[in-house]
């Protein structure tokens, strides 16, 4: 079975397949033997023919391996016969054997060098459309050497063969080089250098270069959330708090797991409003569903923000989508705390007649509310069952005692008007 790269190199090689084997023999027609260069161009116009490709290539192929045959071993003749057969056979996306052919033609030694390195991109391009890249690499070192003026592809192309043998220090310049002579950079090269550095850990270079990838392609969250994480590297929160709140502003983020690091970002930066109003505006937007988790996230960042009404608000709401009283007893600490007694008195009540974590401080904080609204039977009796938990024992106890007190001072009060 083809690997998809092999695919593609092969639609790629085909267009220049027959050009490059045509000038081959052009060049040599006063070199090679007339029988050798008669057949060769025959052979040449069946494969160039657009009438049944498929069937003339097969047919040239089989006219190759007769006239290989023929010719004389260690001669031009068979050096160019091979390297047809070579081309014929790529064309025909049989890569394997094409480099069997192609390498014969080189060890003749018989092809003049522009020619010989000419082959020899062709058999490193082959070798990685294999995925046999150490192989390309031998070939392409040699051959690139020879270029006077290399093109931003033919760069590139060395860059992905020292990243693919993972020699990312060697296949960094090769990437900058293609980028920086290139009109019209492609995106890939750009992946390619960013993939370079983040292997050798160079985090501050790879977020020059995501920074200019996001210019170009700013409509890509991907980079954004690249970016992100190299400042994490850089132990720079601030600036990656700063790349994803832009990319969410602009509504490019989509991902839950991104609005998660956002969030948490946020809390690390000390600034929980933002990370509140972040899950608030991600669950209205629909990329976060409206659960007990981001809206027990939500509140919890509420009260971090000391933003009390939005806290109570969200866990008013969390409270009648779950089915247990946490959210009950964590909004009563709340009102408690803002000296809400009866609504606290209320939601204690609520939520004791659910399933709880805490009991006992549910107990606590319902005696403290009835305490403080004057109560004290019913606070004494909530101050009870809650002193039977170890966790609150000692709050209970010094609870009733206070409860108590305030009791015989109401008292005495209203006996002495």
């Amino acid at each position: 079975m083809r690997t998809k790269s092999s695919v593609f190199f092969s639609k790629l090689l085909a267009l220049i397949v027959l050009w490059l084997s045509l000038q081959s023999v052009i060049s040599f027609a006063d070199s090679v033997s007339t029988k050798t260069y008669r057949e060769l161009t025959a052979i040449q116009e069946l494969m160039s023919s657009s009438e049944d490709q498929t069937g003339n290539l097969k047919s040239a192929i089989n006219r190759l391996e007769i006239l290989l045959d023929n010719v004389s071993e260690e001669s031009l003749d068979e050096a160019l016969t091979l390297q047809t057969l070579g081309y014929a056979l790529m064309a025909d996306e049989q890569f394997e054997e094409a480099i069997i052919q192609l390498r014969k033609s080189l060890d003749t030694k018989k092809l003049p060098q522009n020619v010989t390195f000419n082959v020899g991109y062709m058999v490193a391009q082959l070798y990685a459309a294999l995925g046999e890249f150490d192989n390309a690499m031998i070939f392409a070192k040699d051959w690139f050497a020879e270029l006077e003026t290399p093109n931003p592809n033919q760069y590139i192309f060395m860059a992905n063969i020292y990243a693919q043998v993972k020699r990312y220090q060697e296949s960094v310049p090769y990437a900058e080089t293609a980028i920086k002579n290139s009109d019209k950079p492609r995106e890939t090269w750009y992946q390619l250098l960013t993939a370079n550095y983040f292997e050798l850990r160079r985090f501050p270079e790879a977020a020059k270069v995501l920074l200019e990838v996001i210019e170009l392609w700013p409509e890509k969250t991907g980079y954004w959330e690249q970016l992100a994480s190299v400042y994490m590297m850089m132990d720079n929160p601030s600036y990656a708090l700063a790349s994803l709140k832009v990319a969410f502003e602009n509504d490019l983020i989509e991902k839950e797991a991104t609005i998660k690091s956002l969030f948490q970002l946020a809390m690390i930066k000390e600034i929980p409003d933002h990370a509140a109003r972040l899950i608030e505006k991600a669950m209205s937007n629909g990329i976060l569903n409206r659960n007990e988790v981001y809206l027990d996230l939500a509140a919890q960042a509420w009260v971090s923000a000391r933003e009390i009404n939005n806290a109570v608000e969200t866990y008013s709401e969390l409270s009648k989508i779950v089915d247990h009283g946490e959210p009950l007893r964590k909004m009563a600490n709340l009102q408690i705390n803002s000296s809400q007694w009866q609504e606290a008195e209320n939601n204690l009540q609520e939520a004791l007649s659910r399933k709880l974590e805490k009991p006992g401080e549910t107990w606590l904080l319902l005696g403290i509310a009835q305490s403080e609204l004057g109560k004290f039977d019913s606070a004494r009796t909530s101050l009870r069952k809650a002193s039977a938990y170890e966790s609150v024992e000692r709050s209970a106890s010094s609870w009733l005692r206070y409860s108590q007190d305030m009791k015989r001072q109401a008292e005495w009060i209203s006996n002495n008007r």
